[in-house]
């Protein structure tokens, strides 16, 4: 298995930017009679997800996999690019059919869409200069970073918030700017991005430590969010999962961006 591309992180565009740089992909005509195309949120900017390449066309395994599903499923679909956020409020406010940004699921959500079955896993990590603890000792006084609205946010507020000061953040490279310039003494992230990091030159300096979450902890299944009530549309994405699996779709997109299996 080939190494992680090395990935450049422009600054994040604007929303009016991200929805010029939509992407549709076809479907069969007999799809195309069933109406509008889906409308699937993914990350904005969060290598090797979901990043807007040179052509300012968004790339990653995501819109990889949105591509893949759509297409098993014979229907057309609009990738719509936004900050994490920024798609949990669309998809409360009607405005997605998907998400496909590797949601772990909580009641706070639920409450407001459906959930595929998985389709990969991963870990929580901190990551930090070489001398990190996530302990109570250790952690007292220091300025933990976390992304806004992801479940990582959750478990630094569960875990440290009378102990650490946390400091949340919009954006995920924002986030590591923070860090690499001194402001933060560690961050807790996804694992799958937070590896790709650690492999920069930019992430040569710091180490990762595993959160002591359980291997069966649900925020460890990445799930697809799918729009309230739509049963029909949540039983096609869980078939369409196993077929991408089965005609080797899924595969080729994880080859490209991971040197792991993260099924």
């Amino acid at each position: 298995m080939f190494r992680f591309p090395v990935l450049r992180r422009p600054r994040m565009m604007t929303l009016a930017l991200c929805l010029m740089s939509a992407v549709c992909f076809p479907a069969p005509s007999s799809a195309e009679a069933q109406g509008a195309p889906l409308r699937v949120g993914v990350e904005n900017d969060y290598p090797p997800f979901s990043f807007p390449d040179e052509n300012g066309r968004q790339s990653g395994f995501d819109p990889a996999v949105a591509k893949a599903l759509c297409q098993a499923m014979e229907s057309p679909c609009e990738i719509l690019p936004l900050p994490f956020e920024e798609l949990l409020n669309a998809m409360r406010e009607g405005k997605l059919d998907l998400i496909i940004a590797g949601l772990g699921v909580n009641e706070e959500r639920r409450a407001y869409m459906d959930f595929s079955e998985s389709y990969y896993h991963s870990r929580t990590i901190y990551i930090g200069l070489p001398g990190i603890q996530a302990s109570p000792d250790w952690m007292k006084d220091k300025r933990l970073g976390a992304q806004s609205g992801t479940l990582q946010a959750v478990i630094a507020e569960r875990l440290w918030k009378d102990t650490t000061e946390i400091v949340l953040f919009r954006d995920y490279d924002e986030m590591l700017d923070a860090l690499c310039a001194g402001r933060l003494d560690l961050v807790i992230s996804d694992g799958l991005p937070g590896y790709e990091f650690l492999r920069e030159t930019r992430g040569a300096a710091f180490i990762m430590q595993e959160t002591e979450l359980p291997l069966n902890d649900e925020i460890n299944d990445a799930h697809i969010g799918v729009r309230q009530g739509a049963h029909e549309l949540l039983k096609a994405v869980n078939q369409g999962i196993r077929d991408i699996k089965l005609n080797g779709e899924y595969d080729r997109a994880a080859r490209r961006y991971f040197p792991f299996s993260i099924h």
